[in-house]
């Protein structure tokens, strides 16, 4: 990361799809990326299991965030949508880490809807609005047009006009402005 350049894209991501938002957010903006780990899954966490976090407001363990927070200009949350709240990885980490986060942004992958709730929830638990927010709904990822949006969110978090990278399999975006 250049010293001009200091924005950290932080997600969780349990099937890939956000993972995959996250990582051409992160090319596009020259930034640096983070994974928040889930500790209780060696691989994937099941279905069942995000539904059961989000049942009961589960906060699961993650690997600590070893990056130093403060030193960066904005971070970036991603997350699944979890029943119109934000996986519970994600809740983890602003219970654990929001005081030390300099101005945020978000943004959210979905079946099709709960962007709203989400982001209002993040904020909640991080006690301020984000600069930006912008979700990306499964038609869009699937068919790649959530990368306009895409690029459309990363102007709006540096002001700056990107070239499209080139074209992958993707989620399809609404961009949301809070």
């Amino acid at each position: 990361m250049t010293p001009a350049n200091r924005t950290l894209i932080i997600y969780y991501s349990r099937s890939g799809t956000t993972a995959r938002v996250g990582h051409a957010l992160a090319q596009r903006l020259g930034a640096d990326e983070v994974v928040i780990q889930d500790m209780r899954a060696q691989g994937h966490v099941s279905v069942v299991r995000a539904l059961l976090d989000r049942l009961f407001n589960t906060l699961p363990a993650i690997a600590p965030i070893a990056v130093p927070l403060e030193s960066y200009d904005l971070v970036v949350l991603g997350t699944p949508v979890w029943g119109g709240r934000a996986a519970a990885p994600v809740r983890r980490f602003l219970n654990d880490y929001a005081p030390r986060l300099p101005a945020v942004a978000f943004f959210c992958t979905m079946g099709g809807s709960g962007a709203e709730s989400t982001f209002e929830d993040m904020q909640a638990r991080l006690g301020k609005p984000p600069r930006a927010s912008c979700s990306f709904d499964a038609k869009a990822l699937d068919n790649g047009s959530y990368l306009g949006a895409l690029d459309h969110f990363a102007m709006q978090l540096t002001g700056n006009a990107y070239s499209p990278l080139s074209s992958q399999p993707g989620p399809h975006s609404v961009p949301t402005h809070h």
